[in-house]
């Protein structure tokens, strides 16, 4: 399966540089170059795994070796545990950088921040994976102080981008009438489901990206760290930034593919709403019992009968999350339900099917070339990725984990 995901890698990179080499001298499109960063980003990230399996599990399962080195798999796959979250998280920010803006009738505030802010993310996404294993014994503290300021520069990508989309928003509402320091909030067109999810997904991720500054921190991440704080965290993230904007993109894109009008606008906004809601429901009382010490993993049954005083304090909570996760459940059903509708909506023209993105303020004519390079970036990531792997992973072939083959060899 990872292999057969870099045949997409292949050929996003392939249909780029075709299109670059038609295209002397003119920018790549900007939803071209996150996509195709993106898939450079997976190609890297899935580095870890792939030799996770190659030289772990698959000779273990086949009997060639008797067991594995779980400090290098920690290591492994720590490499593609988190960046895989960013490869998510890319296209979404795809959708509200090329296509939220001439949705909510303006344009995008910038061409090259937006640009800034994906080569940022691709660079900084996937040397950073020990930043899981702040109390893993087989990584020495440097290389966790290294991975530590990595994951603290994800941020940055994430203000620019909170900025540059804020601020397209307001181009948007200005140009619809809004006036005054906040008026252009009120003129923004939240019936339409791509402004709407967009402005859910800022929400979430102005909340959930503090949090991932709280997990980057060496001292704080260990307060937190196995407890229930950390899949609140990244539901939040992926569950709710991140999905929230693939329901976006399906109902943009479903009527152009099948060729009939969306069903029930009104439906469409209730889904989105309640998944919003579900989603704080199901994960702020997740991130609350991470601080009161609920482990991540934990067999409540078992707790009861250990420390029942302890385990009652955690019911209350534990009961409201339920009630947010059957309200996600009931808006990914609905979702379904809308897109199976649209099938029997009257047809579009063929103009309501065509697939244009939004342009930015001013058009970037020129570049600066690191701007619109490829190569640079990727050569950047492999000494980077060399520099932040490279010994805390080549170490297992002389030190090794105590009882385990180097290597699994």
């Amino acid at each position: 399966m990872v292999a057969g995901s870099w045949a997409w890698c292949v050929s996003m990179i392939v249909s780029t540089v075709k299109w670059k080499k038609a295209n002397p001298g003119k920018p790549v499109p900007v939803i071209m170059y996150g996509t195709v960063l993106n898939a450079l980003l997976w190609l890297w990230t899935s580095i870890g795994v792939a030799a996770e399996m190659l030289f772990q599990l698959i000779p273990t399962s086949l009997g060639l070796a008797d067991t594995i080195d779980p400090g290098l798999s920690r290591v492994l796959f720590s490499e593609t545990l988190h960046a895989i979250v960013y490869f998510w998280l890319f296209p979404a920010y795809l959708v509200m950088y090329s296509i939220m803006p001439k949705e909510a009738g303006g344009k995008l505030f910038s061409d090259e921040w937006a640009r800034i802010a994906f080569i940022m993310l691709f660079f900084f996404s996937v040397p950073i994976g020990t930043h899981h294993l702040y109390v893993d014994p087989m990584v020495a503290a440097g290389w966790k102080i290294l991975h530590m300021l990595g994951t603290t520069m994800v941020a940055v990508p994430t203000l620019i981008t909170g900025f540059t989309l804020i601020a397209s928003m307001e181009i948007a509402g200005r140009l619809r009438g809004g006036t005054g320091l906040f008026g252009w909030l009120k003129k923004l067109d939240y019936t339409n489901p791509v402004v709407l999810a967009s402005t859910f997904s800022l929400l979430m991720l102005t909340v959930g990206g503090w949090g991932g500054v709280i997990n980057a921190s060496y001292s704080l991440d260990v307060l937190i760290h196995n407890t229930q704080w950390i899949p609140g965290h990244f539901h939040l993230i992926y569950g709710g930034t991140t999905v929230i904007m693939y329901f976006a993109a399906a109902y943009w894109l479903w009527p152009k593919i099948t060729g009939h009008q969306l069903f029930s606008n009104k439906l469409v906004i209730t889904q989105l709403w309640t998944w919003f809601l579900g989603m704080w429901i199901t994960t702020m009382p997740w991130h609350y019992l991470g601080i009161i010490g609920q482990p991540r993993r934990v067999n409540t049954v078992q707790a009861y009968q250990q420390a029942e005083d302890l385990v009652r304090t955690w019911d209350v909570h534990m009961i409201i999350m339920n009630f947010g996760a059957v309200m996600l459940l009931f808006s990914g059903f609905l979702f379904v339900y809308i897109l199976a509708m649209t099938l029997r909506q009257p047809t579009i023209t063929d103009a309501q099917r065509e697939v244009s993105y939004a342009e930015p303020i001013h058009q970037p004519f020129e570049l600066p070339k690191l701007l619109n390079s490829l190569a640079f970036w990727n050569w950047g990531m492999l000494v980077y990725l060399v520099a932040s792997y490279g010994y805390p992973v080549l170490q297992f072939f002389f030190i090794g984990t105590p009882e385990s083959p180097a290597w699994g060899i």
